[in-house]
């Protein structure tokens, strides 16, 4: 944590404690969000909700060097909703943005049809994360690969982006930092993605990304209580939004 990070953390807790203890919290606000969901992200959603309370992700929680009960408990944050997105959605290229410890690629791998194929991006090489849950194994079948390089510069999209404009479903759980989400969200949009991909957009309810959040005009759904506790949204990329139906109450 930056300097800057810590004493606005500090100033928060000063001026607006929490008001219960919990192992894990962040700062948010109560905001109201139009998302305007298709028909397809509402029926998609269903499905996962109920899909994800049969997933049994304990080996996952075996495998994280910390939090490790997360997976195996409901919700398990986000990784049994992920697993039970690729069930219905039955994607066969799949992407994701940052790779971290590996546990939400764990949980995807363990849930791909036979053939599909995970790129995971990240900046930093997934064995010098010290918590990392994966291993050499994890990619020997070639289902799973890492791609280095940062999404947000504009060389390396561009090399990067024939894998994005193939993919059907992509996950998003970036730096959080403003900065590289709106660039990689805009460079996305001047992509042609032609297979209708489902995105995924992890902690949407963190105070840096309620704006990115609010800004995406694209068909979306807060699926925070099925996902992460700091939201998990999910977006209809290529979806039209429908039409609003009139109000009964004129102003």
């Amino acid at each position: 944590m930056g300097l800057k990070n810590y004493l606005k953390s500090k100033a928060l807790r000063w001026a607006l404690p929490m008001p219960f203890e919990c192992v894990h919290h962040a700062y948010s606000t109560i905001s109201y969000f139009e998302g305007n969901p298709t028909d397809r992200l509402l029926d998609i959603s269903i499905r996962a909700a109920d899909e994800a309370r049969k997933i049994d992700l304990k080996w996952l929680s075996d495998r994280m060097k910390e939090d490790q009960r997360t997976p195996g408990i409901w919700p398990g944050q986000h990784y049994r909703l992920l697993a039970a997105l690729l069930r219905v959605v039955k994607p066969v290229r799949i992407v994701e943005v940052g790779t971290f410890t590996g546990a939400s690629a764990l949980a995807m791998k363990a849930h791909m049809l036979a053939g599909a194929q995970l790129v995971t991006v990240d900046i930093v090489p997934w064995h010098q994360f010290e918590r990392t849950a994966l291993k050499e194994s994890d990619f020997q079948d070639g289902s799973l690969r890492q791609a280095i390089g940062d999404l947000a510069e504009e060389n390396f999209f561009r090399d990067f982006s024939g894998t994005l404009e193939e993919c059907d479903f992509l996950f998003v759980d970036g730096p959080k930092n403003v900065v590289f989400e709106e660039r990689f969200l805009r460079q996305l949009a001047g992509l042609k993605l032609a297979k209708n991909p489902l995105v995924v957009l992890d902690d949407i309810r963190l105070w840096n990304m309620l704006k990115i959040w609010d800004e995406i005009s694209r068909p979306k759904l807060d699926l925070t209580s099925f996902g992460h506790y700091t939201g998990t949204g999910i977006i209809d990329w290529n979806g039209h939004v429908p039409k609003r139906p009139e109000t009964a109450i004129k102003h």
